[in-house]
């Protein structure tokens, strides 16, 4: 049994637009930069420059923020960022062995582990659902007002047995709807927006595409899903191969330690001379969309337990087969200290 889980000129229209598109659609550009010798390391890591493949969402903040304070440096690491428009990119590229490290919502690591086309470690975490910080997004003066109105309608999700799919689902099932008579109608979230209200009465929208709907089409958060048995869940973290890990245990050791740093000193900043700049120069928000959106929850703990939930959530949501055990894919911490002083 499953769990029970304003508008504008047109002016302004068209450039919110075009920022919601350049967005969600974040260049895959990123160069690889350094020269081609073999990275032999330093005295701290074995290996001192890294590739990360991320994508353009608002809790990279922390990773961001070890960039520009210089918490990767403080531990011998030159870190360079490629930025990839979704997951699936993203473990391709870790699978040639392009990126050495992957931030990416939890579901993409278990899905992958599942599969058994790659063996993946969880070297670090990154965030889990904040209150409203995700919505089920309605267009204005919608007459939905009940979960249950969504039967018979068209509901915008993210393709089959990813986060934003499996959330809504288990949120709409925890709430007795009839998942066979809704019509799912999976797309990315740019794509999504720009038919709500149109040919899509519902959708599941994370930040900062919240605040852009509501800015630009004067939708409405009607529903917030990670609510009950989806409260606080883990939502995404850093990974590598297994291969990775094994052969250069300092320089995964010590992207944990820069990471622990920042997702606690982002977790507590003053957003607005922190946070916000950092989501306008390093994301690429708009200067007015950054302050409007809320922020996840900044993780720095890689607590098995908690992070369970989300491959039991799959399991039970059909999305895997079998039970993963957290605790086997989590690369221990090591916080620098010698042994006498632990």
């Amino acid at each position: 049994m499953r769990p029970s889980l304003r508008r504008g000129s047109g002016r302004r229209l068209a450039a919110l637009t075009a920022g919601l598109a350049v967005f969600a659609s974040i260049s895959g550009c990123g160069l690889l930069g350094g020269s081609d010798e073999e990275d032999s390391g330093n005295s701290q890591v074995e290996k001192s420059k890294i590739n990360v493949s991320i994508q353009g969402t608002i809790d990279l903040a922390a990773f961001h923020l070890a960039r520009k304070e210089g918490y990767f440096a403080d531990e011998g690491l030159k870190v360079n960022p490629i930025k990839v428009d979704s997951a699936d990119k993203g473990f391709n590229k870790l699978n040639s062995g392009e990126v050495d490290v992957i931030y990416s919502g939890y579901t993409g690591f278990f899905s992958h582990q599942a599969a058994g086309d790659m063996d993946l470690k969880l070297i670090a975490d990154a965030s889990s659902a904040a209150p409203k910080s995700n919505a089920i997004m309605v267009p204005k003066n919608s007459p939905l007002e009940e979960p249950k109105d969504l039967e018979g309608k068209t509901v915008g999700v993210t393709p089959p047995d990813t986060l934003a799919d499996i959330l809504t689902k288990a949120w709409a099932e925890a709430n007795d709807v009839d998942l066979d008579k809704v019509n799912w109608q999976p797309a990315g979230f740019s794509t999504t927006a720009k038919g709500l209200g149109k040919s899509i009465d519902a959708a599941f929208f994370p930040d900062p595409f919240i605040a852009m709907n509501q800015q630009q089409l004067g939708a409405e958060s009607r529903w917030d899903p990670m609510t009950g048995p989806l409260k606080n869940l883990p939502m995404a973290g850093y990974g590598t191969t297994a291969d990775f890990a094994k052969e250069n245990p300092k320089t995964v050791a010590a992207f944990q330690r820069a990471m622990v740093k920042a997702s606690n000193e982002a977790e507590t900043a003053d957003r607005t001379k922190v946070i916000d700049p950092i989501l306008v120069e390093d994301i690429g928000l708009p200067e007015d969309i950054a302050p409007m959106t809320t922020l996840l929850t900044f993780e720095s703990s890689l607590d098995p337990e908690r992070i369970q939930r989300v491959p039991d959530l799959m399991v039970d949501r059909g999305a895997i087969k079998e039970k993963i055990d957290v605790k086997d894919m989590i690369v221990p911490p090591d916080t620098g200290e010698d042994d006498a002083a632990k």
